[in-house]
């Protein structure tokens, strides 16, 4: 191999004992990982499944916000939210919940691909979503010797602004079409879901009390596991019979073969570099191109987990740029729960974004519509995830580390950021109106997307700009967005849903 590129040399036989017997390659940390925590998350998973846990959600959402403006688009990010952060995957989310709620976006009015670019932005935000995330988040906790708790902890700001994003740029979009809720006939009723999937309810809460409170992560999802299915039993609706326990069984089965076989072929790679000795070496060699700078490593970063992810899964994605450019940018002073954080959601990015945009074409088919064009739509719509990473590695704060007085200027801003990010991606600030479509419309919003990404970009760390004088930037550079807004304000622009 070319010099660049070459490993130091074994012989075969040495070589596949050090792949077999060691702990740094097929029984490395993937695989550990995999053993040891995300087993007993995928077995619980697949167990709400199967006990009506996935359809308990999806009516308590539609119960909750079916009827609000733009109602079924709202139920698919509650609903999507809540049920990723269980299933953690992003085209078994879309396929789940999708089937309901993107025929009835398509019934109050909303676009086939804009249904489809919502069901798909709402599923795979589920994979960062916690206290449930994706199989990634149980490596990450390995690979940063830290608790699974800790990550789930770090990722709540980051998916809360994603989401928060989703709703608004959704409500805006609804006040700008005129699209209603649903029909309170036609929902179920509060009352009616809490007494038919109550203990969906209490077994999550029985979960998130022995991962936060006890620490017994191992051991967490077999307790609620063992409940779930004992007291599932007595509800008449959702009933296992032998027949159906056998499917859930041999499901479970089906997906731990299939996850075990991807993470030990990851782990082999993982092991390759190990054994060569070509860790290091492109760790440093990463670093030489960057010249230091810190922001040029994250945009290569950024640019490979994204081109990664688009011929890997998220995890394999992961792991590779966790041992290749994770040390290369902790290297140069960033904090390492960001640096990981930000690979596994530039990795992820893939799922929504053209030219693969798994999650999108699955809800494309679902719409009925065009892949590509949901593609382009989902990326319109997730926007805000594309900035969000960057975000938290100026500033860490944002993943709940820091002084608490600057955690709460730093998330207060990032919210209300947010806010005007998704009124100007869709030509309404609530509570206020249209932008309008004119060249006047235009420039207003990209004040407030401009204005918005200022405000929500964490002041202190890593941009070195006190928190008074980014505000002040911010609003003045969004306030001739806002007087756009005022001067072709709406009556119907004052009602929040």
């Amino acid at each position: 191999m070319p010099e660049v590129i070459s490993g130091v040399s074994q012989t075969f036989l040495d070589t596949a004992a050090y792949h077999i017997y060691s702990e740094e390659s097929l029984l490395g940390i993937p695989m550990q990982a995999f053993a040891m925590l995300f087993f007993g998350f995928l077995l619980f998973g697949n167990a709400l499944v199967y006990t009506g846990g996935g359809q308990f959600f999806i009516n308590l959402a539609f119960a909750l916000l079916g009827h609000v403006r733009g109602g079924p688009a709202k139920v698919a990010i509650f609903s999507s939210g809540l049920f990723g952060s269980m299933s953690g995957g992003p085209i078994t989310n879309v396929l789940t919940t999708g089937a309901l709620t993107i025929p009835a976006m398509k019934r109050i009015g909303v676009r086939a691909k804009t249904a489809g670019a919502i069901e798909a932005c709402a599923s795979t935000g589920g994979t960062m979503m916690p206290p449930i995330m994706g199989a990634t988040a149980f490596i990450m906790a390995d690979f940063l010797e830290v608790s699974y708790v800790t990550v789930a902890i770090a990722a709540i700001v980051p998916s809360l602004l994603y989401y928060l994003g989703l709703f608004m740029q959704i409500d805006a979009y609804s006040a700008q079409n005129g699209l209603k809720g649903l029909e309170r006939s036609e929902l179920p009723s509060l009352w009616g879901v809490i007494k038919d999937g109550w203990y969906c309810i209490g077994v999550f809460a029985l979960l998130v009390f022995m991962l936060v409170f006890l620490k017994r992560e191992a051991h967490a999802p077999f307790y609620a596991t063992a409940l779930l299915l004992a007291i599932n039993q007595f509800n008449k609706n959702h009933r296992l019979s032998l027949a159906q326990f056998k499917k859930y069984i041999f499901a479970t089965g089906g997906l731990l073969a299939e996850l075990a076989g991807l993470l030990a072929a990851v782990g082999l790679i993982v092991g390759a570099l190990q054994a060569t000795g070509m860790t290091g070496t492109l760790t440093n060699d990463l670093a030489f191109l960057a010249g230091g700078e810190p922001l040029v490593l994250l945009i290569m970063g950024a640019l490979t987990s994204f081109i990664l992810g688009i011929g890997m899964t998220v995890t394999a994605a992961y792991i590779f740029l966790a041992i290749i450019l994770a040390p290369a940018l902790i290297k140069v002073g960033l904090d390492p729960m960001s640096v990981h954080m930000f690979l596994l959601y530039w990795g992820m990015l893939s799922f929504i974004t053209p030219p693969v945009a798994l999650a999108a074409f699955a809800a494309a088919s679902v719409a009925k519509c065009e892949p590509m064009q949901t593609g382009i739509e989902a990326m319109r719509i997730g926007t805000v995830i594309y900035f969000i990473p960057f975000f938290f590695v100026f500033n860490p704060a944002l993943l709940l580390q820091g002084e608490l007085g600057e955690i709460v200027i730093v998330i207060s801003t990032a919210l209300a950021g947010i806010a005007l990010v998704a009124a100007g991606l869709q030509g309404w600030l609530i509570g206020i109106g249209s932008l309008g479509q004119g060249p006047a419309g235009w420039v207003g919003r990209l004040s407030l997307v401009t204005g918005g990404l200022t405000l929500a970009a964490p002041c202190g760390g890593m941009l070195g700009i006190g928190h008074m004088q980014l505000i002040l930037i911010a609003l003045v550079v969004a306030a001739p967005g806002v007087l756009v807004a005022w001067r072709g304000r709406s009556r119907t622009a004052t009602s929040w849903l």
